[in-house]
């Protein structure tokens, strides 16, 4: 009976320990807060927006092709819309989503323009998103190159 004592003593005082003290509680109730609260903002952060690190460029423009190319923080869509008119961007084209990762961290993203006419000037912007509608988006201000005489 000594031990069956003992036992029942010990959950008593743990009981009281746990539940029993003013202190006790005010700390378990703080500490459930902070750690709700810390989940909860984590859980709803949305996820940061791209930044262009560098470019877009026009690279190697030929007659009738010419390579676009920029680099972003963070991994994701390659698209460059373009046009004759810098307020008639209505052609796009597009890489594959991702962009090869640099040494520094950046993403560079490389598009190749395709059936231009040659010795005309083309204006165009870049995008990237991480996803439609993730609020990642960036883009570039119109940019203009030259398609070189045949």
């Amino acid at each position: 009976m000594g031990k069956g004592r003992c036992f029942a003593s010990g959950v008593e005082d743990f009981r009281t320990f746990l539940l029993g003290g003013k202190t006790m509680r005010k700390f378990m109730v703080a500490a459930l807060a902070s750690f709700f609260l810390m989940f909860g903002m984590a859980w709803a952060q949305k996820p940061q927006a791209e930044r262009i690190t560098n470019g877009p460029v026009a690279k190697d423009v030929q007659g009738t092709t010419a390579e676009i190319a920029w680099s972003t923080d963070a991994q994701g869509s390659s698209i460059v819309k373009y046009g004759t008119s810098p307020n008639s961007l209505n052609q796009t084209a597009e890489a594959p989503w991702g962009g090869t990762k640099e040494q520094n961290g950046d993403y560079n993203h490389t598009v190749w323009l395709k059936n231009l006419k040659p010795n005309t000037n083309y204006y165009y912007e870049v995008e990237t998103t991480q996803g439609a509608g993730t609020g990642t988006q960036t883009e570039s201000q119109p940019k203009e190159f030259h398609t070189a005489a045949k």
